[in-house]
């Protein structure tokens, strides 16, 4: 009997006959994706093949054979990042990150520098940003009038532009727009996608080694794609540094015209929802002042909101405030929510566990108040002070 993983990549073959129903197997599954059922493993629709089961068999019942690869590797070359660009007189910089990565990675394995964006014309202001980065050329979908924003015609554009160019690896930003692009394409063109990437590196097979958190951050898990192509991956904003280019290079602009055919769909209803502009833009702040479950109540929320108005910061919350209903989870902050580098990070009622604190680590100064001396967010601050949240926002409120 076997299994095909979820990822088509090996099979895990059984032979029941040789089975002692020791139940090691079933313990090592991390995935509860193996069971014992009248003393013999059943492997159900959740296994993806580790092979974890197959190293802990003390009776060598299990045993794991990899599939072949049904792609011709050669014919895919280059790496290619997808811009989500909103202001045309300069880049955003999650795309000046994706695009210094895209340039070590093609540096070290070889290739050229692609960057999709989705416009009529490529200014010079992106043009001059992409260069200072090592980037070789622009390619710019085009398709009707008032398309550029549109999601199914964003799919339908890169999935075209991807088949005709064959890029060997595709980066994506883990932003709201590029998280609802990126599985759609990559599902498309029946290749794989880790999301939320915080690192990147090209392994000795060349394959792209996508890494990323996992079990709540406390482990790291390094992801290949070895049989399919492209390579898709999305990383999150501000945990990549932007580096410029030794040997900036002149970037060369091509149009890539979209068949309408091939973008599907119709949007059916628009939904607007008006955000506090107290909010602001987490991905480009200087200063946050977040907001945990410390802080009591959902008027201590709104009284942390208007302190942000008044000195001018993005307000930014943690999942147990998201959970609560005090705070959309567009401000949500973490391994779950976003990923922010702000200059100034004040945290207010913040326990500092792990899944927070993975997605503000790259802050430039911390200052945490707590009312819990113990809390593990004075191990990271600088400036640490004991009291309580809701009272010492009221008295900054008084004199700001």
């Amino acid at each position: 009997m076997n299994c095909c993983g979820k990822d088509g990549l090996s099979m895990i073959h059984f032979e029941i006959e040789k089975c002692t129903g020791c139940g090691c197997c079933e313990s090592a599954c991390n995935f509860g994706a193996l069971r014992m059922e009248d003393g013999y493993p059943v492997i159900g629709e959740g296994c993806v093949a580790c092979g974890r089961c197959v190293e802990e068999c003390p009776a060598g019942v299990l045993t794991e054979e990899a599939q072949e690869c049904r792609i011709s590797k050669e014919n895919y070359e280059g790496f290619w990042v997808i811009g989500l660009e909103e202001d045309r007189q300069r880049l955003s910089k999650v795309s000046l990150e994706l695009l210094s990565q895209a340039r070590r990675l093609a540096d070290k394995k070889g290739g050229r520098v692609t960057f999709g964006v989705f416009a009529d014309e490529v200014s010079d202001a992106w043009k001059t940003a992409a260069e200072s980065v090592g980037c070789d050329e622009i390619l710019a979908f085009q398709g009707q009038a008032g398309q550029d924003d549109d999601m199914d015609f964003r799919t339908g554009a890169v999935v075209q532009a991807i088949q005709s160019g064959k890029p060997e690896v595709v980066l994506f930003p883990a932003t709201a727009d590029g998280r609802d692009l990126a599985p759609k394409a990559a599902c498309r063109l029946e290749t794989g996608l880790t999301a939320d990437c915080t690192g990147l590196d090209m392994d000795e097979n060349g394959n792209l080694v996508q890494i990323r958190p996992t079990y709540g951050g406390s482990i790291m898990a390094s992801i290949i794609t070895p049989n399919h192509r492209p390579q898709m991956a999305s990383i999150r904003p501000n945990v990549l540094e932007v580096v410029k280019a030794e040997r900036p290079g002149s970037v060369r602009t091509e149009k890539f015209r979209v068949r309408n055919e091939e973008t599907f769909g119709r949007i059916i209803k628009e939904k607007i929802q008006e955000i506090n502009h107290a909010f602001g833009d987490l991905g480009e702040a200087k200063v946050i002042i977040a907001g945990g479950y410390g802080l009591g109540n959902k008027e201590n929320f709104s009284k942390m909101c208007e302190l942000c108005k008044r000195l001018h910061a993005a307000a930014a919350v943690t999942r147990k405030v998201v959970d609560e209903g005090w705070a959309p989870s567009e401000i949500q902050v973490g391994q779950t929510g976003k990923t922010v580098a702000p200059e100034l990070y004040i945290a207010f009622g913040i326990s500092g566990a792990l899944q927070h604190t993975l997605g503000m680590n790259h802050s430039g100064k911390v200052i945490a108040v707590n009312n819990d001396p113990a809390a593990p967010i004075f191990g990271i601050s600088d400036v640490a002070i004991l009291g309580d949240a809701g009272a010492i926002i009221g008295e900054l409120l008084k004199i700001v």
